[in-house]
C-alpha cells in the first residue's frame, strides 16, 4: 500500500510538532508526521525542563531564543486555541554566576540590545526579592569534606521576562493544533526505511509494510536523529549522540521556604532549579560538563532512574542555595535524553547533501526553548512565505549543517 505527503515529519515531539505547526500556518501542503511512540512527549519532549532563559554566549541564539519566548508567552494566540492546557510561567531567571561585574553588565547591554528584559541585581535586591535564597557564590564542596565558609556575591543578571513552561501539555497544544490545521499525526508509526533516489529523497517506508511517498523528509527524531540519517545513506559530520540527563524533584515546604523562587543558574554547585508546574516542588538539573557525558547506546532501552548519588549531591547543592530548606522531604527524579551535539552544543538545522532531506538535530537541551523559532526556520525555507510575528529573526545559516563549530569558552548546556 502506497500513500503520498508533500512533507513527512520524523518525531512528534516539540520540535516535530512546531515544524508541522509553522508550515500548516501559512500554506496549505499535506504534511504527516511519523512517531513510533504511542503520544506526544514520550522521548526528550516530555523529560525537558522547559527553562525559556534567553541568555547565550552568541546574539543569533539569544534572538532564537528571545522569539521562541514570544511564542510561548502568546501560547493562545500563537497556537490558536482558546482554551490550551499549557501557559508561560514568569519566574524570571537569575543567574548566580560567580561573575565579574564587567561581565554582567556586558551581558546585560547585549540583551538589553535585543529588547531582552535584563537587570543588574545587587545581593540586597535578591535577599530581598527572593527571600529564600543565598546569595553566596564562594566555590562549594559537594562531598563536605572542605568546610564553607558563605561569601556575598555582588551583584548578579537577572532575566525580568523569561521563566518556564508546561512541556507535554505545550505538545498536547500543538499535536490539537496541527490536527485542527490538516496534519496527519500517525502515531505507532516507527519509519523502517528512508528511501533516496540518486541523490534526491524518495519516501518513507513503515513498520506496518506500508509507504509514503514524497518529496521532503524532516527528520525531527531527537535520541533517534542518528537511526533515521543512517536509513538515508546520510553522514552529519557532527557527533551527534543521545546522552542521560538527570533531574530531581524536591518537595517544597512553603511554610518555612518562602516564595518566590526564580528560576536559578547556580555556578557555586553546578545546578540550576526552578519551581516545579504545581508549586509543590523544586526541580533541580546539573549544569557540569562530567554530568552530560553518559552516552545512551540504545534510546529505546536506557535507565530513566535517578542515580543515588546524583540525587545526593544535588540536594546537597540545593541546600546551600536554599539554606531554609529542611533536610526532610520527599524527593523523586527522573533521566531523560539529550541530543547532543559534542562539537558545539548546537542545533544543526536545514538542508543536507541530500535533496529534500532536512533535519533538526543535536539540540543539546535547547530545543524546547528553541522549537518555535526552529520551526519558522524550517517553514519558511520550504514555503517561502514571507515572515510574520512568530517567525524568528535569526538565520537558519548560523545553524547551518556545513558550519564551522560554534566558538565557545565552554561547551556545556548553558552555552
Amino acid at each position: 500500500m502506497g500513500d503520498t505527503a508533500d512533507v513527512v515529519i520524523i518525531g512528534a515531539g516539540i520540535i516535530g510538532l512546531s515544524i508541522a505547526h509553522q508550515i500548516s500556518r501559512r500554506d496549505p501542503r499535506r504534511i504527516v508526521i511519523l512517531e513510533k511512540a504511542a503520544n506526544v512527549a514520550e522521548g526528550s519532549t516530555g523529560a525537558s525542563c522547559a527553562i525559556l532563559r534567553q541568555r547565550y554566549t552568541h546574539t543569533e541564539a539569544m534572538t532564537v531564543a528571545r522569539d521562541g519566548l514570544r511564542a510561548h508567552r502568546n501560547w493562545a494566540r500563537y497556537t490558536g486555541l482558546e482554551g490550551p492546557r499549557a501557559h508561560f510561567h514568569p519566574s524570571g531567571v537569575l543567574w548566580m554566576m560567580g561573575e565579574a561585574p564587567e561581565r554582567i553588565a556586558a551581558d546585560r547591554a547585549r540583551m538589553a540590545s535585543l529588547g531582552i528584559d535584563a537587570q543588574v541585581l545587587e545581593a540586597d535586591e535578591v535577599r530581598r526579592r527572593f527571600p529564600a535564597l543565598s546569595t553566596c557564590n564562594a566555590p562549594f564542596d559537594l562531598t563536605g569534606e572542605t568546610d564553607h565558609e558563605c561569601v556575598d556575591h555582588h551583584s548578579f543578571l537577572f532575566e525580568g521576562d523569561s521563566g518556564f513552561f508546561d512541556p507535554v501539555s505545550a505538545a498536547q497544544d500543538l499535536l490539537e493544533s496541527v490536527r485542527r490545521a490538516g496534519v496527519d499525526v500517525r502515531f505507532r508509526s516507527p519509519v523502517t526505511d528512508v528511501r533516496v533516489s540518486g541523490s534526491r529523497i524518495d519516501g518513507v517506508d513503515l513498520a506496518d509494510g506500508t509507504s509514503i511517498d514524497a518529496p521532503v523528509v524532516v527528520n525531527a527524531a531527537g535520541p533517534w536523529a542518528q537511526r533515521i540519517a543512517a536509513m538515508a545513506g546520510f553522514e552529519y559530520g557532527w557527533t551527534i549522540r543521545p546522552i542521560r540527563a538527570q533531574v530531581i524533584y524536591r518537595e517544597w515546604p512553603r511554610d518555612v521556604v518562602p516564595g518566590p523562587i526564580p528560576v536559578v543558574a547556580d555556578s557555586s554547585a553546578g545546578v540550576y532549579f526552578r519551581p516545579e508546574a504545581s508549586g509543590q516542588q523544586i526541580l533541580v538539573g546539573s549544569i557540569l560538563h562530567d554530568d552530560e557525558q553518559e552516552v545512551v547506546d540504545d534510546p529505546d532501552h536506557f535507565n530513566a532512574n535517578i542515580d543515588a548519588a546524583f540525587r545526593d549531591l544535588k540536594i546537597h547543592a540545593l541546600h546551600h542555595r536554599i539554606p531554609s530548606l529542611p533536610y526532610r522531604g520527599q524527593i523523586t527524579g527522573l533521566a531523560g535524553m539529550y541530543t547532543m551535539n559534542v562539537e558545539d552544543v548546537h542545533a544543526v538545522i536545514g538542508p543536507t547533501s541530500i535533496e529534500g532531506f532536512i533535519v533538526a538535530n543535536g539540540f543539546s537541551g535547547h530545543g524546547f526553548k528553541e522549537s518555535p523559532s526552529v520551526g519558522s526556520m524550517v517553514a519558511r525555507f520550504l514555503t517561502g512565505a514571507p515572515a510574520d510575528e512568530w517567525d524568528t529573526e535569526a538565520s537558519m545559516e548560523f545553524f547551518s549543517i556545513d558550519r564551522e563549530p560554534i566558538e565557545l569558552a565552554d561547551t556545556t548546556v548553558l552555552a
